[in-house]
């Protein structure tokens, strides 16, 4: 017989995991919406990039690989990208800020800018070679680099902000 704390415990897990999963869907979206400013008009940063780095190093939320590639094939069928180029991503962003490989990097929790930077390049050159190899043509590479600069901008905002908020909500309790 099944007990009620587990029946909760299943629910509270699958409402998190789909709140985030909604989250995430809102923040592609977001990010694609951006390329209508002048300024975005070459290319937009990757803020979900950010928001999931932030999420497993700083929040210690730890999104599904599910998730993930859910949200980047939902992504590139929407947009009629190529199909898998974003979900590869997302999980190579989980990856790397998961694995034992950059932690090194990483050692005290003052490095950042530093550790997003390595696992962001390293994420994007891989996915940026497949799609190379598909499509069997090298790119302009004039919104790569702004792409590539304005993600590594907006992080230290971003982990500011992040680490503000976090101050102040201490602040408030003590």
């Amino acid at each position: 017989m099944i007990k009620n704390h587990n029946i909760i415990y299943l629910l509270n897990k699958f409402s998190k995991s789909f709140i985030f999963f909604v989250f995430l869907f809102f923040i592609i979206n977001f990010e694609k919406s951006l390329s209508f400013f002048p300024l975005f008009k070459i290319a937009t940063p990757s803020l979900i990039s950010v928001i999931i780095y932030i999420s497993i190093k700083k929040l210690n939320v730890k999104p599904s690989y599910l998730i993930l590639f859910l949200v980047g094939f939902l992504n590139d069928v929407i947009l009629g990208s190529n199909l898998g180029g974003t979900p590869i991503f997302l999980l190579l962003i989980k990856f790397f800020s998961e694995g034992l490989i950059f932690s090194k990097i990483n050692k005290n929790g003052h490095q950042d800018w530093i550790a997003f930077t390595v696992i962001f390049l390293v994420s994007f050159c891989i996915v940026f070679f497949i799609n190379i190899v598909i499509n069997l043509s090298l790119p302009d590479l004039s919104p790569v680099f702004y792409y590539v600069g304005t993600t590594l901008i907006i992080f230290p905002i971003a982990n500011l902000s992040y680490d503000f908020i976090f101050f102040i909500t201490r602040l408030l309790k003590s």
